[in-house]
């Protein structure tokens, strides 16, 4: 005889775990998406600078920049000459040391630069690559004395987006089979409380379709709906913590930047979800219509 409550108890439980397996799962590609468009944002500002020597002459600095250009790789060159470079140095040491700041000999010392950045067409996972190949092309240069690109800082960025991305993957396959599993049990559980009425089904000549198409149904709408409750749930945290970065944290600019997961991806993680959903319960009704009933016997 079939217990009711406790198949409903079942199914229950099973879509709160299945819930809770998308919900990481989207809130992980969410933190991804995000972490990833900050990344991108602050590699934007990575530029690299080259300091020039004191007796270099415009001849000297041209062949430089025309080095630089010859790259394929330059977006932008600036030339920081020492006269506006002593200017934003005395207006950064204004307020806190302005005696300091008057030194002309310590001001002296300050070279003249060129603000290089990068063609706007260079991924940000390719910025570390790029700059380490454009510094050790500029550094032998006469008239160079230093290339400067805060390498630990990009190369520190590159590998934290690798990290993430790998990560990312890792935990989708691991979440992924353990919502399958939890589906396929359900739907394992629900064949077996029906097993009567399947065995009377597959003695009066019912098709594969006929017996196989309810489960496959209750997979399918089991992944469907704990896919987009967890997305609601996805987005009721995002917006709660979008606010409080927008509120608490104003001065870091960050919630302008954040984006949740677009329309298109919705749809599809909730396909996925169902499509999922489908794929474990075929897993469990596959011998159906196969010998099941005998094997039953």
């Amino acid at each position: 005889m079939r217990n009711p409550t406790k198949n409903w108890a079942l199914k229950i439980s099973t879509l709160v775990v299945a819930t809770a397996c998308f919900a990481v799962m989207s809130a992980s590609l969410l933190l991804a998406q995000n972490f990833k468009n900050l990344l991108t944002l602050w590699g934007e500002d990575v530029q690299m600078t080259v300091y020039l020597s004191q007796d270099i002459s415009d001849k000297g600095r041209q062949d430089i920049e025309e080095k630089l250009k010859a790259s394929g790789k330059v977006g932008d060159i600036r030339l920081i000459t020492q006269q506006i470079a002593l200017t934003d140095f005395r207006a950064q040491l204004a307020s806190y040391a302005p005696d300091l700041s008057q030194d002309e000999e310590l001001l002296k010392l300050i070279p003249a630069s060129l603000q290089v950045r990068l063609a706007s067409d260079i991924s940000a996972a390719d910025q570390t690559k790029e700059l380490q190949a454009l510094a050790a092309q500029i550094r032998p240069l006469q008239g160079v004395d230093e290339v400067s690109y805060g390498q630990d800082w990009v190369e520190k960025y590159s590998a934290l987006v690798s990290v993430l991305e790998t990560t990312m993957r890792l935990l989708g396959i691991v979440i992924v089979a353990a919502a399958l599993f939890v589906i396929s049990n359900a739907i394992r559980a629900s064949v077996q409380s029906r097993k009567e009425e399947i065995i009377v089904l597959e003695m009066i000549g019912a098709t594969y379709s006929m017996i196989r198409k309810p489960f496959l149904v209750e997979g399918a709408v089991l992944g469907a709906v704990s896919s987009a409750l967890a997305l609601v749930i996805c987005f009721v945290l995002y917006t709660g913590i979008k606010g409080l970065l927008v509120s608490k944290l104003s001065f870091l600019q960050l919630g302008e930047h954040l984006q949740f997961l677009s329309p298109a991806f919705l749809i599809l993680f909730v396909i996925g979800g169902a499509a999922l959903g489908a794929f474990g319960s075929y897993l469990c009704i596959r011998r159906i219509n196969d010998g099941y009933a005998g094997s039953q016997g």
